[in-house]
Formats: C-alpha cells, sequence, structure tokens
C-alpha cells in the first residue's frame, strides 16, 4: 500500500514539473457521506435481489473515489501526439475514519497516440475506460469492455467513427482451469440517421485460450460468444435528449460487461433493452426518467435452462429553488420473476425512493442535471413484497418487514 502511494507521488511530481505548454489534465470522481437506517446502526442498500443494478440516490452502499491524470508527451508539426494517462481508485465502507487504510488500485493506464492524417485515428494500448455507454440514475454500464487492450479508436468514415480493439482477461474454465478470454471488439458510432439522431453499433466477440492438454470435453463448454449493441440516440428532445439500446448476447459473453466471465455454459443467453431520456423543458426543472428489461436464461449442466427475467422503470426529478439549490429525488419500481427448472417460481419486487435537498453551482448552457459537485442530506424509503424478504433484501436488516427507511448525507462530484 504505502510503496504504491510513493509510486502515484512520483507519477504526480514528474507531470506536475512538465513543460508549461503540455499542460497537466486532472480528471476524476469521488462520492462520500454516511447514513443510518430505520432499524438502527450502519444503512444497508435498497436492491431486489436478482437485478443488475438499483436505484443509487441516498442508497449508496460505500465511498468510492477515482483520481486521473494525463499529459501530452510527444507532439511534433504534423499534429501527431502522444498522451500517457493513469488513474488511481480507492473504495471503502461508508463512514470510515479518516486516514484508514482502504482498498487502492489502478483503473486505467495507458499510451494513446492521435494521428490526424489517417483520418483522426487514435492508437491506445494499456487500460482504459473503453466508450462506455451508462444509465447515470442506477450507475449501470450496459455497454462497458473496458479490460486490458489495444486498438485503434474514432477513425472518420465519412458516415461515422470506427474503432477496432482488442481485449483481454485471465480466468477459469467451468473445470476451473486457467484460461484466456479474447475479446475483440467492433464499433461504428455516430452514424446519422435524421436530424439530431445517430445510432451505434457495436459487435463483440469473446474466444477462448486454453491449454491444448486440460481435455476439456465438458458438453456445455460455451466456446465463447457474442454480444451485440444497436443504440438510438437522439438530440433536441425538450432542451434534453434520449438514447435507447438493444442488446443480444450468448455463451460466455452473455453476463455483457468485461473481465473474466463468471459462467462457462453454451446455453447461456440475455436480451437487453436500456433506455433513458432526459428531459429539461424549463430553468427550473430536470428530470432523467429511465427503464430496463433483461431476459436472461442460464444452461443447466446435464440439460435444462433457469429463466430469469426482469423490469424496472424509474424518475430522477430535479426541481431548483435558486441559483444554487434544489430539491431533488428519485422513485422506481423493480421486479425479477425466476423461474427454476423444476423449481418454484419467485418474484421479489422493490419500490425505492429518495428525497434530497442540495446544495450546488449555479446551472450551465448545457442545463442543471449534471451539475457537480452535490451536496446533499437524504431520506431513502423502500418498500418491498414476501418473495423480496425471503430473497434477502437489504441483507436480512429489516427482519420480516417489508419496508424501511435510510437517513443520511452524501457529497458527490466529477470533475
Amino acid at each position: 500500500m504505502k510503496a504504491m502511494m510513493k509510486a502515484a507521488a512520483v507519477v504526480v511530481g514528474l507531470l506536475a514539473f512538465a513543460t508549461p505548454a503540455l499542460a497537466v489534465d486532472f480528471f476524476g470522481y469521488f462520492r462520500d457521506g454516511d447514513s443510518i437506517s430505520s432499524k438502527g446502526g450502519p444503512a444497508p442498500t435498497f436492491g431486489t435481489p436478482g437485478m443488475d443494478y438499483k436505484l443509487r440516490l441516498g442508497n449508496e452502499g460505500d465511498n468510492y473515489g477515482e483520481w486521473g491524470i494525463q499529459n501530452v508527451i510527444y507532439k511534433d508539426k504534423a499534429g501527431v501526439e502522444v498522451t500517457a494517462g493513469v488513474m488511481f481508485n480507492y473504495d471503502q465502507g461508508l463512514g470510515v475514519a479518516t486516514g484508514t487504510a482502504v482498498p487502492f488500485g489502478i483503473q486505467q493506464n495507458y499510451f494513446k497516440m492521435k494521428v490526424p492524417q489517417w483520418a483522426g485515428a487514435t492508437f491506445w494500448g494499456g487500460k482504459q475506460y473503453y466508450e462506455r455507454e451508462n444509465i447515470d440514475m442506477i450507475d449501470h454500464f450496459y455497454l462497458n469492455t473496458s479490460d486490458t487492450g489495444i486498438g485503434v479508436e474514432n477513425v472518420d468514415t465519412g458516415f461515422g467513427k470506427l474503432s477496432f480493439s482488442i481485449f483481454g482477461a485471465n480466468g477459469k474454465d467451468s473445470l476451473s482451469q486457467p484460461v484466456v478470454y479474447l475479446r475483440p471488439d467492433l464499433r461504428l458510432q455516430g452514424i446519422p440517421v435524421w436530424a439530431n439522431g445517430t445510432i451505434l453499433v457495436d459487435l463483440n466477440y469473446q474466444t477462448i485460450s486454453r491449454h491444448s492438454g486440460t481435455g476439456y470435453t465438458t458438453p456445455q463448454d460455451e466456446g465463447g460468444g457474442v454480444w451485440v449493441t444497436l443504440e438510438w440516440h437522439q438530440d433536441a428532445i425538450l432542451g434534453g435528449w434520449n438514447n435507447i439500446a438493444l442488446q443480444y448476447a450468448n455463451g460466455s459473453n452473455s453476463a455483457m460487461g468485461g473481465g473474466a466471465p463468471s459462467r462457462a455454459n453454451k446455453n447461456d443467453n440475455q436480451f437487453a433493452v436500456w433506455e433513458q431520456l432526459l428531459l429539461q423543458p424549463i430553468p427550473m426543472f430536470d428530470v432523467l426518467v429511465g427503464g430496463t428489461y433483461q431476459a436472461k436464461t442460464f444452461g443447466i449442466v446435464g440439460g435444462g435452462t433457469n429463466k430469469v427475467n426482469s423490469f424496472g422503470l424509474f424518475a430522477r426529478p430535479k426541481v431548483w429553488l435558486a441559483d444554487y439549490f434544489a430539491i431533488q429525488g428519485d422513485i422506481g419500481y423493480t421486479a425479477v420473476d425466476n423461474k427454476p427448472n423444476g423449481g418454484t417460481e419467485t418474484k421479489p419486487n422493490l419500490v425505492k425512493w429518495t428525497i434530497a435537498p442540495t446544495l450546488l453551482p449555479a446551472q450551465g448552457d448545457g442545463g442543471g442535471f449534471f451539475v457537480r459537485p452535490e451536496f446533499r442530506l437524504f431520506i431513502t424509503g423502500g418498500s418491498w413484497n414476501d418473495d423480496a424478504t425471503k430473497a434477502g433484501i437489504a441483507g436480512g436488516n429489516f427482519g420480516t418487514d417489508t419496508s424501511g427507511m435510510l437517513y443520511g448525507f452524501q457529497v458527490e462530484g466529477w470533475f
């Protein structure tokens, strides 16, 4: 831990004294706060068991931060430039005392080389947040291929920006044998379709490299998997925009995420729909509305499948009462339908809401929804059914109750 901190200090120091013409870019994100439960003691978080996400406002289970620096380390007369960047992160429980040791790591570590003469292509290698797509109010990245990789981004084709990269992650197969998961990713984005509307298409294939001597013969060998994303982005909608994405994936790619897959079964698959609409019709009011649908199939060793369908609908409005003060909140309904092969069907669900008076900077030209940092007090409530209680909602902190409250404070921002 101390060695990593010293290394970070050295990097920061070197960049801080770089040539003035090549200024250091400092960026990041963090949230910090604490909360208590209506049952007393530390607060859990509200999320429907089996969902891939939760509504995050007034409902965070940790304090988290990312601190990054990057700098142009080479630039020639032709306009070619090379950038080096690194990002450190930490993750700790709520209310941990100042100065207490926390898990510490590296989120990004990359070189980028931009060549304007080659249709604006940017070549890269290392680790970076690779063109991620997410729904902010649930903090879920539905398109995130970020891993160690190498490739080229944003080549101007005249009808969209083309990117191609190859990512890799080490893991275990279904027989616990060491393997390497390789994932080439091809993306074309910014394809114009009509006024203020563009399309993104992403094709990702995961293949597996294993030692020839492992004797892998399991019938459920997934052999890799495909992951396809089609996203439509529309600007100029009541001062905001709309994103809707359709996805399909199968085999070891069915989890739709980076890293080594947690499962290895060729019968796994997932179909998903992600919707996010930002409306800013008047200066004093912003609202982000979202919805999700996921249909997952899990193969069973020996034959058969389990099916899990989930659904979510939610909104996060913000009303500005003054230049530096707003009342915001969110409300959402999330539900899961578990259909185990030959077992009992369960349908846990949850209604979650939050009210949060917020101090923050004044609105900018792009509206006020994403203005940060925010200093918040909050009250959060949740109501759920018996199936959610039995599935261990909120870590079982509310016993047999089917509702509960959280109270707390938080600061959050990116820069």
